[in-house]
């Protein structure tokens, strides 16, 4: 790509357009008149005078350092022609096309470099020997930033590579890995993964991937939750060895399934520590009681001094009580077992009526007639 050449030498002119035989530059640092040294070539090792002297055709070598010059132009009387301020070399000539290596170096409050793109083109490429190279990294006009890609649909875009952050010194911390299938964020290392909102740690996932919700997971713990696990939430194990109900956990069901995923939930309101309770052993089953209760009757009124899913008690006749269930059975092919409380004595029980929402249960001496006493009782099926 050809250039235009810029100026050999500087030449200055009077008024009449002759040359400035003997005219005097002054330089200086912009802003101020503190001198400022240029110099014989481009090589920087020889400094003209200050003011530099011009020669018989007006003309002067001048080469500018890398700083902001103020420029005043005097005749040989020293009467000052024009002053100039602010003057700066440019990178390479006055060509757009630069070779070699360019360096810019500025002590100013102003940047260093300043690109300005009011078109459509780029504002930045930087590409290899392939021109154009589809694979450069570009700035366009609107300020995105393309890496490997130039149409960048982002404000980063980075094409066919990874994201690496390291420290100071370069040791790779974390990458960031695109793939077809998902996206890979790796903490790189004996470094766990953590995720933060609101300066509040919320997810950590170890080195060796024990995972936290809410808190860093205790040892040997493969998930360790601070707060509720809500009921769409699955957990799926190899092996269930424990699942505990700590302080701040609150356990609303677990879903039970089998190698061939069929099963029910288990819920909180079906197990509680009441009802199932020790350590049963052997393989026969456990069957859990669908109601139980003390019933005091003295004779005119029967009250329940405690008990379970019993919605009442009711004093029928001599020796009998109605007793309602609060949540219905689903038959009433039951076994209710009545049982005297009391001192010693030739007092039978049995129970009747059974419906799926309640049964009588009574309490007879020797005869076969009824008579008030207290008795326990549990309900199974």
């Amino acid at each position: 790509m050809a250039a235009l050449t810029p100026t050999a030498k500087m030449q200055f002119l009077k008024a009449d357009g002759t040359p400035l035989v003997g005219g005097k530059l002054y330089t200086y640092t912009a802003g101020t008149t503190t001198p400022q040294t240029t110099y014989t070539d481009s090589s920087g090792g020889s400094a003209n005078t200050n003011p530099v002297i011009l020669d018989s055709r007006g003309e002067a070598n001048i080469w500018l350092g890398g700083a902001t010059y103020k420029f005043k132009l005097a005749d040989s009387n020293d009467v000052e022609i024009w002053t100039v301020d602010n003057i700066s070399a440019p990178t390479s000539g006055v060509s757009p096309a630069l070779s070699g290596n360019v360096t810019i170096d500025t002590n100013s409050s102003a940047p260093a470099l300043k690109i300005t793109q009011t078109g459509t083109g780029y504002a930045l490429r930087v590409q290899d020997s392939t021109d154009p190279d589809a694979t450069s990294t570009v700035i366009d006009n609107t300020g995105k930033v393309g890496i490997g890609t130039i149409s960048p649909s982002e404000s980063l875009d980075v094409s066919g590579g990874n994201i690496a952050m390291t420290s100071a010194g370069g040791v790779l911390y974390a990458k960031i890995t695109p793939g077809a299938s998902l996206t890979d964020l790796a903490a790189d290392g004996a470094r766990a993964l953590t995720f933060t909102t609101n300066s509040t740690e919320r997810l950590r996932i170890t080195d060796t991937g024990l995972v936290g919700i809410g808190k860093t997971p205790d040892a040997g713990v493969e998930l360790d939750v601070v707060g509720d696990i809500a009921a769409s939430v699955s957990v799926k194990t190899d092996t269930i060895s424990e699942l505990t109900s700590a302080a701040g956990v609150t356990i609303d069901g677990v879903l039970l399934k089998d190698n061939n995923m069929n099963g029910s939930y288990l819920t909180a309101a079906s197990v509680t520590a009441p009802k199932l309770d020790g350590a049963q052993t052997g393989t026969a089953p456990i069957f859990g009681a669908r109601a139980w209760g003390y019933v005091t009757n003295n004779g005119f009124t029967a009250t329940l001094v405690a008990g379970g899913n019993i919605a009442s008690v009711s004093r029928v006749s001599t020796g009998t009580v109605a007793i309602t269930f609060t949540t219905a059975l689903p038959n009433a092919n039951y076994a209710a077992v009545v049982q005297f409380d009391g001192a010693a004595g030739a007092i039978w029980t049995r129970s009747q009526n059974k419906a799926t929402g309640s049964f009588q249960a009574q309490t007879l001496n020797t005869s076969a007639t009824g008579q008030d006493a207290n008795f326990n009782f549990i309900v199974l099926g």
